[in-house]
């Protein structure tokens, strides 16, 4: 009993953290999302490396977006993709951020995913984050071929995004 409810309280510190990452504003996107790659894949038990090249700081709304969907996409590996390896890839350009999460696990049809009544609450809200900010997500699978998990958001001068 008292190990459950040590496990619960864990779980809902980690919830109560991750609902508004302070970490995006101590250490900046590429270190928040490297120290929660670090800490998903201890808890996951699934390799995944992170590459980044920097860049200035973004908006809190664009870095939170991004943070936000690498966190989306790094949980349905954990629960769906039965993965040996995760990649992130976090790139900055003058005109657009771009995001990438890919998985070597089971995969999917991702119509037929789209299609269905369950487990599709996680991919439309990666999709409609990204279309918030005037961006796209789109997820590339195929079964028994892993996932990939594309973002881009436009950014206008120095880093501001194009907002709809």
């Amino acid at each position: 009993m008292r190990q459950t409810l040590s496990d619960i309280d864990h779980d809902i510190s980690r919830i109560v953290r991750d609902l508004r990452p302070g970490s995006l504003l101590n250490l900046g996107l590429a270190s928040a999302v490297r120290a929660y790659v670090d800490e998903w894949s201890h808890h996951s038990a699934v390799s995944c490396d992170f590459h980044s090249n920097g860049g200035p700081s973004l908006p809190v709304l664009v870095e939170t977006t991004i943070y936000r969907i690498v966190q989306e996409a790094l949980t349905n590996v954990a629960r769906h993709a039965r993965a040996q390896r995760a990649s992130v890839v976090i790139v900055q350009h003058d005109s657009c951020l771009t995001a990438i999460v890919e998985d070597d696990g089971v995969g999917f049809e991702p119509t037929a995913r789209a299609a269905a009544s369950d487990g599709r609450l996680g991919l439309i809200g990666m999709r409609e984050r990204a279309a918030l900010l005037g961006g796209t997500c789109t997820i590339e699978s195929r079964a028994g071929a892993g996932t990939s998990v594309f973002v881009k958001i436009p950014l206008r001068d120095r880093g501001t995004p194009h907002l709809k």
